[in-house]
């Protein structure tokens, strides 16, 4: 089991509660300090089991005081301001990039990607920032013609359609200040692709969503706009990633068919070397088992072991084994604190891996909620649940393909809080990238298929300004 919920049993308190509450325990200051030093972000990767001792101070007045959040007393959602977006008193919205348009007219021929999707922020040593965010541009239907809201079936459909692979990575780049300074293309000549990882090495992997999908790595400061094209990662459909330096592991997500599948790939130190980046060319491919099943990780903490997968070029759809667990429709992933967080929205739920205790369970969902987890009544429950991006401190933000088209905060509890809705004018859109800036005062964030004043288009990219900062962690972008 994880140290700090072997620490909080015995205290007696709940640990699914403890679970829920995603690691905020204040109380005595000497907890508050033990917590709050190991924390890290999607990219740390921090071994919190070697700076916990076995029995932490006990203070039952306040250990259980859930750490407030920032969100929490953020307010009811206004009416939409001139950019059609709905947010809380005090938070303000800008468009930064339209697809098919020139984020900086007149300084780059540079036009902004289509269907922005997976995005990350990377720091830059001048004290600015890049946001870096996929395209996922659907070159062929199975039919061979164009259909931007159908995914492609295979490679093959693009090649014999004679479209060729119009997908890419676009990033902005903005100074200290905030100002917008550079925009241009990071990556090329892929397709459909979803999400990704900002890693600690200051790369971006990002994948194809398609039955045959490759997995790239892209430079963010568009030195190589080739990429490097990652085998170990498997053929599928791609969707997010999270990484574990400090266990040398890569965790990732897969979503086309609904027979999806939860992966990682695992290295030796030898191929990660401590404080390194790692050979992609090497690294072993695997699947998870949930023992008892789903269901049971819906009860309570279910035992897990990983499988090593076929990985010999076919699609992993092709190559399922019967023994490993379905989360249908796998979308956000992410890591903190010895936790793996990942969503599915084949039934709008969250889950959180033990990574310590290998051990997994279900820690959101709205058609069967648990002990400690209240949903706000004022609000209808996540729908169409899809990428997340979650702070230092916990907090996780969720963004709903389609469903209510809102950009939602789950707080420590669980309770669910709005912090953005847009317009859906098409019926077919989704909101997609968030992403906060390295300083935490601005969150990034896509409507994939919404255009100028509220009209449809092929993706808009709006920047929301905090009237607070959040606390997460970013990579300094390669090479910077």
């Amino acid at each position: 089991m994880h140290p700090l919920l072997n620490s909080i049993q015995a205290q007696g308190l709940s640990r699914r509660i403890f679970l829920r509450n995603l690691l905020f325990t204040a109380g005595s200051v000497t907890t508050a300090q033990l917590l709050t030093g190991c924390v890290g972000g999607n990219s740390t990767g921090t071994q919190v089991s070697e700076s916990l001792p076995e029995s932490p101070p006990v203070d039952g007045d306040t250990v259980e005081t859930i750490v407030p959040s920032l969100f929490k007393e953020i307010g009811p959602l206004l009416p939409a301001d001139e950019n059609g977006i709905r947010l809380p008193a005090g938070f303000r919205s800008r468009v930064v990039a339209v697809s098919g348009e020139q984020p900086l007219p007149g300084s780059s021929s540079f036009a902004w990607v289509a269907d922005p999707d997976g995005a990350a922020t990377f720091r830059m040593p001048d004290g600015g920032w890049l946001y870096v965010a996929n395209a996922e541009v659907r070159d062929a239907t199975s039919g061979g013609l164009f259909d931007p809201l159908q995914p492609i079936v295979s490679r093959e459909n693009v090649e014999a359609s004679g479209s060729g692979l119009n997908g890419g990575v676009g990033v902005l780049r903005f100074d200290q200040d905030g100002n917008l300074i550079d925009a241009y293309q990071a990556l090329e000549n892929v397709t459909t692709l979803c999400s990704g990882v900002a890693t600690p090495w200051g790369t971006w992997l990002c994948g194809e969503e398609i039955t045959d999908g490759y997995l790239f790595e892209c430079e963010p400061l568009g030195t190589n706009p080739g990429g490097r094209r990652l085998d170990i990662f498997g053929r599928k459909g791609h969707e997010q990633a999270a990484v574990d330096e400090a266990n040398r592991t890569i965790y990732h997500t897969e979503d086309f068919g609904g027979s999806d599948r939860f992966y990682r790939t695992v290295f030796t130190a030898a191929d990660w070397p401590e404080g390194g980046r790692p050979n992609l060319e090497e690294g072993i491919l695997q699947v998870l088992v949930v023992e008892g099943g789903i269901e049971a990780a819906r009860q309570g903490p279910a035992p897990i072991r990983w499988v090593d997968a076929i990985n010999d070029g076919r699609p992993q759809s092709e190559v399922y084994s019967d023994e490993t667990t379905i989360f249908s429709g796998n979308e956000g992933c992410w890591f903190l604190n010895g936790f793996v967080f990942f969503s599915n929205k084949g039934d709008n739920s969250l889950w959180a891996i033990d990574t310590i205790g290998q051990t997994v369970e279900n820690i959101y969902s709205p058609e069967a909620m648990v002990e400690g987890s209240p949903v706000d009544e004022n609000e209808e429950p996540l729908t169409g649940v899809d990428n997340i991006t979650m702070t230092d401190d916990g907090d996780i933000l969720v963004v709903e393909d389609g469903g209510f088209m809102r950009v939602m905060v789950l707080l420590p509890d669980l309770t669910t809080i709005p912090l953005l809705q847009v317009s859906d004018v098409t019926g077919e859109s989704e909101v997609t990238g968030p992403a906060f800036s390295p300083d935490g005062k601005r969150l990034y964030v896509s409507a994939q298929r919404n255009g100028r004043n509220g009209q449809a288009g092929n993706g808009i990219t709006y920047e929301i300004t905090l009237p607070f900062s959040v606390n997460v962690t970013r990579p300094m972008a390669s090479g910077a």
